[in-house]
């Protein structure tokens, strides 16, 4: 599924790894959340129930998202 890492001059960059994570992990987190969503269009307790913690899941790849910005722009500055 993954292509081949970019490079520049043969060499990998820190941007493109970087953005490349962070799509990832925005898609993850977006994914998440949408399972969460079906789930949640089903009657039954144990489907409300995963969808919670489908929902838990998407809100902890967010933090996770989040600190990774904040960890990379402290390494910027």
């Amino acid at each position: 599924m993954s292509e081949p890492f970019s490079t520049l001059g043969g060499i990998a960059t820190r941007d493109e790894a970087y953005r490349k994570l962070m799509y990832h992990m925005e898609e993850a987190e977006n994914q998440a959340y949408a399972i969460g969503h079906f789930h949640n269009t089903e009657d039954d307790n144990w489907s409300k129930l995963m969808a919670k913690g489908w929902y838990g899941i998407g809100e902890m790849l967010r933090m996770v998202r989040e600190k990774i910005r904040q960890t990379a722009m402290k390494r910027i500055q």
